[in-house]
């Protein structure tokens, strides 16, 4: 793992003046290590159970065409950012009195390279990136390219799918402790509950108090680490990932030997029920669509993973292989759990580890058993603050339109809101327990936020440089031929502040590859289409059986 570096930088606060600030970047392993935590939460544990009814097979094919999808929209998520910051440099650079990210009626050339011709300048045609200086939140991104309205929906559909994602880290966490940990007390009426107690949207009896219990446990946890810096989680983010994928291998070896010697399905059936590999439910496929997208969503995190990270060349690989990676342990674990438990895979696949917990099985069975189920349920501990501090952001640019994130004075006070408004999830949790509910209407957001959105700010960012690019390339010309009547000395410092706005303009983003061209557009936006049908109409049934 690389030493941490703390340069000085120079960056435009959220009221546009200059400052000196103090910029933390981190290494592109523990980069890598938060961006697998941010993907890999509560969509996780559902995965087995809509496998095995909706069909192995179709599962598989299903996450892995989602999976390529999002890695290519991930990358125009990165192209969008590194837009938005070559902007940022052109327009407080040039003299332009009305040049605003706000101007989208400009008329420009239009040229391939996103601007100047004029490239002869320049040995080597460099390409602008990601910086340090300046972090373009998701929602930032839709008001650079769409304007004050882009920024409140897309803040409103994030800060609602956050909501319903940690409203889910608290219903794992809570499932699972009121599971195992026996509350049963005469005083306080507290029962152990059984996994028949969470087939509904709530458990009843003795066991909801137990459940809303370890509720409350929750909160005490998250509460105070949600207080925290990103830089003050690290050790605690890295620590808690390595342990839920060694408690990820362990459940794929259960698995494994399971199969291997014949026990499936906990030996409760004289016949094992079948593996429905390679059947298909068309009713069980579309509730299985929305939660792998769910499963996989990282977009809205990758300002706040990129901004600090050291080698910012290497992005487009770094989240490609978190997507890839969080893919072949959701393949593994979903299918071997699938074929292991069948038709008594539990929707919250690590509560299936329950049953061989108990006494009577070997004392090491039984302490896999007891890791498998308790790991994930420590682990949302720390994919919750990261959470939390997004969607505090995104609360503040909804209604101020600025990222406080980044300003100094409002550090505490961020803090103390994001505290607060962390309890909200958590009080929803005390009245729904359903993870395979809160995972298929969250997974619906997350088609837009993390298919159209990008889609959108690709099209949008590449028509936009066009015409601010050409119009400052217009202006430069101008001023070049006004300035030769100034002083030689004068004449050349423009000259070189317009050189420098030409290499900005003449540069692609460094994120551009074949999968950026008009074509793979078109088609990454005929399969996002056609999965969110899907997924609305296993919306739809839902609605129509409550």
């Amino acid at each position: 793992m690389d030493a941490e570096a703390v340069p000085l930088k120079r960056s435009i606060n959220s009221e546009g003046s200059e400052s000196e600030e103090e910029v933390t970047e981190i290494g592109m392993l523990p980069a890598f290590i938060m961006s697998i935590n941010f993907i890999i939460g509560a969509g996780f544990f559902s995965m087995p159970y809509v496998f095995y009814h909706g069909g192995i097979l179709w599962g598989a094919l299903t996450l892995i065409v989602v999976t390529i999808t999002l890695i290519i929209t991930s990358n125009w998520t990165l192209e969008t950012c590194s837009r938005a910051q070559a902007l940022d440099t052109v327009i407080r650079e040039s003299d332009i009195p009305d040049l605003t990210f706000q101007d989208v009626s400009i008329i420009g050339k239009r040229n391939s390279t996103f601007g100047s011709v004029n490239s002869r300048t320049r040995l080597i045609k460099p390409k602008y990136e990601i910086t340090n200086t300046r972090k373009f939140e998701f929602t930032e991104l839709m008001e650079v390219f769409f304007g004050k309205p882009g920024r409140i929906i897309t803040a409103a559909m994030i800060i609602i799918y956050l909501l319903v994602t940690l409203t889910a880290y608290a219903t794992i966490f809570a499932s699972t402790w009121s599971l195992v940990i026996p509350y049963n007390t005469s005083i306080h009426s507290f029962g152990l509950c059984n996994l028949t107690d969470y087939e509904g949207l709530l458990p009843g009896g003795t066991c909801l108090n137990s459940y809303r219990f370890s509720v409350l446990i929750f909160a005490c946890i998250v509460i105070p680490i949600s207080a925290m810096d990103v830089k003050t989680m690290k050790p605690f983010q890295i620590a808690l990932s390595f342990s839920m994928q060694f408690t990820i291998a362990m459940g794929i070896i259960h698995c494994i030997y399971g199969l291997a010697v014949g026990n499936v399905a906990n030996d409760e059936h004289k016949t094992p029920h079948p593996t429905r590999f390679f059947s298909f439910s068309f009713d069980s496929f579309v509730n299985m669509v929305p939660i792998v997208v769910y499963s996989q969503v990282l977009h809205e995190g990758i300002p706040m993973i990129a901004q600090p990270a050291r080698d910012k060349t290497k992005l487009h690989k770094l989240f490609a292989g978190a997507l890839t990676f969080a893919c072949m342990v959701y393949l593994t674990f979903s299918v071997l759990t699938a074929l292991r438990f069948r038709e008594d895979v539990a929707s919250t696949a690590s509560l299936n580890w329950n049953l061989t917990r108990k006494p009577g099985n070997p004392i090491l069975v039984r302490m896999i058993s007891y890791l498998i189920m308790m790991t994930p349920s420590i682990v949302v501990c720390s994919a919750y603050p990261l959470c939390a501090i997004t969607l505090v952001t995104n609360l503040f640019l909804l209604i101020t339109g600025r990222d406080l994130s980044t300003d100094p004075k409002y550090k505490n006070k961020l803090k103390a809101i994001g505290c607060v408004i962390s309890l909200l999830p958590i009080s929803s949790a005390l009245f729904i327990s359903n993870l395979k509910t809160l995972s298929k209407y969250a997974g619906l957001i997350a088609f837009v936020l993390i298919m159209f959105i990008p889609i959108m700010l690709q099209v949008q960012s590449r028509r936009k440089c066009r015409r601010v690019f050409g119009r400052v390339d217009m202006w430069i010309e101008e001023s070049i031929a006004a300035s030769l009547s100034l002083r030689e000395e004068d004449r050349l410092q423009l000259l070189d502040k317009y050189a420098k706005l030409r290499d900005v303009m003449t540069m692609t983003p460094y994120y551009s590859s074949w999968w950026s061209r008009t074509w793979v557009v078109v088609v990454v936006t005929v399969v996002s289409s056609l999965l969110f049908v899907l997924g609305a109409i296993s919306a739809f049934t839902i609605t129509a059986e409550s």
